[in-house]
């Protein structure tokens, strides 16, 4: 038969630093958290105004490769 190991919970007193570590890391993950939110929701709005961009000059650039076409003709 297999002996069984258990573990025993020790609680401990975090000291006043360990407690503003605590805090900072929480706020920071917190934050951290809201701005990926922020940017989950921005990129599609980023992406169609680059496609946007992307697809204006296209056309000005064929509309020129266009143009020069007629002017040697």
């Amino acid at each position: 038969m297999a002996k069984t190991k258990t573990k025993e919970t020790v609680e401990i007193e975090l000291s006043p630093e360990q407690k503003s570590f605590q805090a900072h890391i929480q706020s920071l993950t917190n934050k951290i958290s809201q701005h990926q939110f922020e940017i989950d929701e921005l990129m599609p709005s980023l992406n169609a105004y680059k496609q946007a961009l992307t697809d204006s000059m296209k056309t000005q650039t064929e509309e020129i490769s266009k143009g020069d076409e007629d002017d040697n003709n």
